[in-house]
């Protein structure tokens, strides 16, 4: 009788939750309310980012939540109810999304509100002091998805592009870790422990806002690509680690003097990361070869020392930044035009409207040219060639 009774429950809280995600979750524009310039490729991208969430969050948070609501213990019961919730999930978010319009940029966005609708929903429990853990569950479950409402309904007025999206989450998150860091290096430790919670909760969940709209207005109408949003967060990052380099050269030992230079370091490295890289191209693998080259670096720096079998940290630690600084050089040099897809270099002759152009061989051509003049095939006069070409 109390396995009929808690698989009663089971549905009935699955039904709830779907009809919630079913209500929140926005199936997209129509065509007709997509800007023009928009191919319909692009605004039908960030699909796959939706349902792969909303499957991982039905199997790591759903599931085990509503298992925990019921008090099942079976580890069959609770394992069948989450791959029950899990696939649901699924199948529910790939309904939900079949008319999708809204393009990888906006996608993320609503899925970063989804994340800070999670984050809340633990909070609040904190700020009322509860012990109880079926509350954060159930407050976590239905933060959720307003998180991604209200995410959605305030991007709804534009296009969002994935460059800017990605820095837009990124500044919600250091504003989180920024509302972690003040409570801290205020001192606070002298107060009760739930008091102590309570601050760093409401500073967590003031800064991610007040970090995703500051982001927003110091990269508003500015041209960024996805791979120029990585590099600037990745010079946020370089700034934050050789603050803390610099702090321990001169041998501070307190955790909040480090956490200090992190904060101010994090700003330093993201603004010279901009720029330094703007009115540059960067596609997304050449940022990622900059990003590792920064650590190859720094490894390769730190071979130096170890040979030497040193056994201060100072020399690591210089060794680590100029070695990094050397790797992100290395790399952006190395780089430079890498992803082209057009195969003629363009060489522009006059003004634009006169349409005039010479177009010169690619590297690759006159590898291929080299490589056949170099094994004189027998009939050289069947191999075209195009040395030079000519639109007017």
């Amino acid at each position: 009788m109390r396995t009929r009774f808690m698989f009663h429950k089971a549905i009935s809280l699955f039904c709830f939750v779907a009809f919630i995600f079913l209500s929140f979750v926005y199936e997209g524009y129509p065509q007709t309310q997509i800007e023009q310039s928009i191919s319909l490729k692009e605004q039908q991208e960030g699909r796959t980012l939706l349902v792969g969430a909303a499957t991982l969050y039905g199997l790591s948070l759903y599931g085990p939540g509503i298992a925990r609501l019921l008090d099942i213990e079976s580890e069959s019961q609770f394992a069948g109810l989450e791959l029950l919730i899990g696939g649901g999930s699924f199948a529910g978010a790939l309904a939900a999304t079949k008319n999708h319009r809204l393009g990888v940029g906006r996608s993320n966005l609503i899925l970063s509100g989804s994340f800070a609708g999670t984050l809340y929903g633990i909070g609040v429990p904190v700020l009322f002091e509860s012990q109880n853990d079926k509350v954060y569950f159930a407050s976590a479950m239905l933060a959720t998805p307003i998180g991604g409402l209200i995410a959605h309904r305030l991007t709804d007025h534009r296009w969002f592009k994935r460059g800017e999206s990605y820095l837009m989450t990124n500044g919600g998150f250091v504003g989180g870790l920024y509302g972690f860091a003040i409570p801290y290096v205020w001192n606070i430790e002298n107060l009760e422990e739930w008091t102590q919670a309570k601050i760093y909760v409401a500073s967590m969940m003031a800064g991610v806002p007040i970090g995703a709209w500051t982001t927003t207005k110091l990269i508003y109408n500015k041209p960024l690509s996805p791979g120029h949003s990585y590099l600037i967060s990745f010079g946020g990052f370089i700034g934050s680690a050789y603050a803390n380099g610099i702090i321990s050269l001169l041998d501070i030992e307190s955790s909040r003097t480090y956490m200090v230079a992190s904060m101010v370091g994090l700003p330093i490295g993201a603004y010279l990361g901009y720029k330094l890289t703007a009115g540059g191209e960067y596609t997304v693998g050449r940022a990622v070869l900059i990003q590792i080259g920064a650590f190859a670096g720094a490894l390769f720096g730190n071979g130096v020392p170890l040979l030497a079998e040193v056994e201060s940290h100072k020399p690591y630690v210089v060794v680590s930044i100029l070695g990094s600084a050397a790797g992100m050089w290395f790399a952006h040099r190395a780089t430079r035009g890498w992803g082209e897809k057009i195969p003629f270099t363009r060489i522009d002759l006059g003004h634009e409207s006169e349409k005039f152009t010479v177009s010169l061989p690619s590297i690759d051509k006159w590898l291929t040219l080299g490589m056949m003049a170099l094994r004189k095939p027998a009939v050289m006069a069947d191999f075209p060639v195009e040395l030079v070409r000519i639109s007017f």
